[in-house]
């Protein structure tokens, strides 16, 4: 198999997991390399969005090598280790690339090695996705972002870590995001593993369920306004591990998918959350008493006081969030047969 014209760069970080688990990440990606015949690159990074700035820096050291002509360069791949997150932070800082290379240039791609890799489910398994023979071999699928554009709440802390403008998979308000912050407590913790965070961090939050009140204006001007169980805003199907929440989404239809789910008691909640985690909720006569979901291209959330927001797992604070569907922007690696 020649790789003459493509550049393959592994990008990881070596705090993550035990390592044992690192052993066999790095052992994995130097065996399937060689096996394919590909010679890579293997990055380490040393602290959170390091992986993003390396892609940035070696894209603009390659366009350099080439005179500043996209066409003589080689195609760069950059496979990043690590779960939605690490999605998140490469798909933000490949919007940042020169627009030149945004168009078949540069491709992401991951290694499921976090705790949801709800991304990837999109598109395979977390065991195809592991495999790296079949991630050199793999096509490149053009997929949607959603904006996000952040008014801080007037009034509560504001959060104070990165700052994202782009969201790949799904945005969580209320139940839903309140989990997250309960799976991301569970996190170092002895006997917990990330098969079952999340369902615990469900029957931690179900202790306390969470309302929120929010003004959700949609880009047609439709308003809803009331408490809220959850809502969310979709790009990708997945959330929470393998949780089929948003079952009509797709990664390329340049829409968005939002779901607000009226308040429920525990045990209506506890009926419903079977079929909500296998997809079959939405379309169903359940669905019409319980929820409102509809298809848009952009929609506006509104918390008086401010709320939780849960981007692609990452935990943020906001008064209202702007989120809007950017149709097929982002090249993703899908690994192949």
């Amino acid at each position: 198999m020649e790789h003459l014209s493509v550049n393959y760069y592994f990008i990881v970080n070596p705090n993550a997991g035990t390592r044992r688990e690192q052993r066999k990440l790095l052992n994995s990606i130097s065996s399937g390399c060689k096996a394919s015949g590909a010679e890579y690159t293997l990055y380490e990074t040393s602290c959170a969005g390091d992986g993003g700035d390396f892609m940035l820096r070696t894209a603009s050291e390659q366009l350099s090598a080439c005179s500043g002509d996209p066409e003589k360069m080689p195609q760069l791949r950059f496979y990043f280790a690590g779960g939605d997150g690490t999605v998140l932070e490469s798909a933000n800082a490949f919007m940042k690339l020169p627009e030149e290379l945004r168009h078949g240039k540069v491709a992401v791609g991951v290694l499921p090695v976090g705790t949801g890799n709800d991304f990837l489910r999109n598109f395979g398994t977390e065991k195809a996705f592991l495999d790296v023979e079949r991630q050199l071999a793999g096509n490149v699928q053009f997929v949607d972002l959603m904006r996000y554009v952040k008014t801080p709440a007037e009034n509560g802390p504001d959060d104070s870590g990165v700052v994202y403008d782009f969201g790949a998979n799904m945005f969580n308000i209320g139940f839903d995001c309140q989990t997250v912050v309960k799976v991301n407590s569970l996190r170092g913790k002895p006997f917990i593993n990330k098969t079952f965070a999340y369902p615990i961090g469900v029957a931690l939050t179900l202790i306390k369920l969470p309302h929120t009140h929010l003004k959700v204006t949609f880009d047609d001007g439709e308003v809803r306004e009331g408490k809220f169980l959850l809502a969310l805003c979709a790009n990708g199907a997945y959330c929470g591990g393998g949780f089929y929440a948003a079952s009509e989404s797709h990664v390329n239809d340049g829409l968005l998918d939002v779901i607000l789910v009226n308040p429920l008691g525990r045990l209506k909640f506890i009926s419903m959350v079977g079929k909500y985690k296998k997809g079959k909720l939405l379309g169903t006569k359940l669905a019409d008493k319980i929820l409102y979901f509809r298809k848009c291209s952009g929609v506006r959330f509104e918390a008086a006081g401010g709320t939780e927001i849960c981007v692609d797992g990452e935990i943020e604070r906001f008064g209202a969030a702007d989120i809007s569907a950017l149709p097929v922007v982002f090249p993703f690696i899908v690994p192949g047969d």
